[in-house]
């Protein structure tokens, strides 16, 4: 037990642990995500079978949408537990674009569950490779006779590895993973001129409390902890309500940007869909306009077994 538990924490280390040499470039380079709260699926590997069923869920996200060439994410995840609950698989695809930069990352997790008290505890790892492109053409140059780069169009594949834990009952949920443990190098996509790019390690903590104020009516808090290297930390506190087990509804305070509106709506105990409007109150979030997020999510029951309660997921 203790060596199960020793191993990971020792991973979690290694990014607080490695420092980089000068010229290299770092910043935060996983997307944003508003109803991660959800599906934690694509910032946590040890997420894998806390559904208790075979659960798919896709996210759809344009962030500012006031500026050309702002950010947009489209992901799609998968996980289940195997049939005797040990064992959590799960598989993400993730594809991302900012101005010139396209990039594509396909990613299987792997998560071993541990029985605690009410609840389980599970220790996750995944590994997967990331496609960026980038079409330079797309640049603006301020000389236009300024030829910098010799192909219009490059490319680079590079592998990936996160790790995660996570901690779940019927009521509360409590995580924390490090994403791109591999700092592969990005030199030959992002800059031509010898400068050195690279993933850069991103830390995410995670915690939420269901409380039942009545039969019809639950509360759910919540909070996220996200932090890059050499890219200032963020906070997310996020208060929940869900209404007759139908119809979440609730309002997210994220630091130094503003506010987000986010509502799901269970259509079946099985399917939902969610929807969240993300209003920045800060400098870039007035002049670039709102961000838009749909969350599609659907649970198959393939042990037939009894499910969570969906208080909180």
């Amino acid at each position: 037990m203790k060596k199960v538990i020793i191993i990971p924490a020792l991973i979690f280390l290694l990014p607080f642990l490695w420092k980089g040499s000068g010229g290299e470039i770092f910043a935060q380079q996983d997307p944003q995500y508003s109803q991660y709260m959800f599906n934690q699926m694509a910032i946590n590997p040890g997420f894998a079978g806390s559904r208790e069923a075979l659960s798919a869920a896709m996210f759809l996200r344009s962030q500012w949408t006031g500026i050309d060439g702002a950010p947009k994410t489209e992901s799609i995840t998968a996980n289940a537990p195997l049939r005797k609950k040990k064992v959590g698989l799960g598989f993400a695809i993730i594809a991302d674009q900012i101005g010139p930069k396209k990039s594509i990352g396909a990613m299987g997790s792997y998560a071993y569950r541990i029985p605690i008290q009410n609840g389980k505890l599970a220790f996750g790892l995944r590994v997967g490779i990331y496609k960026f492109t980038y079409n330079w053409t797309d640049v603006t140059h301020k000389d236009p006779n300024d030829n910098v780069y010799d192909n219009n169009v490059t490319s680079k594949i590079v592998p990936t590895a996160d790790a995660g834990v996570y901690y779940n009952t019927n009521s509360m949920y409590a995580g924390f993973s490090v994403t791109h443990l591999y700092n592969g190098r990005l030199t030959s996509v992002s800059n031509q001129n010898g400068d050195d790019a690279q993933f850069s390690p991103h830390v995410f903590f995670t915690l939420g409390k269901a409380w039942a104020i009545s039969d019809k009516l639950t509360f759910n808090p919540s909070c996220m902890l996200k932090a890059a290297k050499h890219s200032p930390p963020t906070a997310d506190v996020n208060l929940s309500f869900l209404l007759d087990q139908k119809l979440w509804f609730g309002v997210s305070i994220r630091s130094s940007y503003g506010i987000v509106a986010y509502t799901q709506f269970n259509i079946t105990d099985k399917f939902k869909l969610g929807y969240s409007y993300d209003f920045g109150l800060n400098k870039i979030g007035k002049a670039a306009g709102g961000s838009h997020e749909i969350m599609i999510s659907y649970d198959f029951n393939i042990y037939k077994n009894k499910m969570l309660s969906p208080r909180y997921l």
